[in-house]
C-alpha cells in the first residue's frame, strides 16, 4: 500500500473496501472485522475530525492609563491647538506659544 498513513478522507472501513474493490488485498486477506462491520454498520459514521480548540475572548486585563500630564496636554491643545505657526529661529526674539503661556 503505497501512501501515507496519516490519510484522514474516510473511514478505515471505507479504504479497506476500495482496496479489496481495487484488488490491492486478496480476499483471503481481508481483516476480520471486516465481514461483521459490513453486517451491522454503525448508525453514525466514525469519521476523523480535527479537534476545535474554542478560543474564549477574554477582557483585557489591562487598564487605560493616564497620567496628569496627559490632562494637562490635552488642554493646552484644545485651546492653543498644534501652533498656528512654525518655530522662527533666524529671529532670536521669537517667542513660541508655549513660551508666551508660561510667562
Amino acid at each position: 500500500m503505497a501512501g501515507s498513513r496519516l490519510e484522514k478522507i474516510g473511514t478505515v472501513f471505507t479504504r479497506v473496501q476500495n482496496l479489496l474493490r481495487a484488488g490491492v488485498i486478496k480476499e483471503s486477506e481481508k481483516p476480520i472485522w471486516f465481514d461483521v462491520y459490513a453486517a451491522f454498520p454503525p448508525q453514525r459514521e466514525p469519521v476523523y475530525q480535527k479537534q476545535r480548540k474554542y478560543q474564549v475572548k477574554i477582557a483585557d486585563p489591562i487598564p487605560e492609563i493616564f497620567y496628569r500630564e496627559d490632562k494637562i496636554r490635552a488642554q493646552f491643545y484644545a485651546v492653543y491647538g498644534n501652533g498656528p505657526r512654525a518655530f522662527e529661529l533666524n529671529r532670536p526674539n521669537f517667542i513660541s506659544v508655549c513660551q508666551s503661556n508660561l510667562c
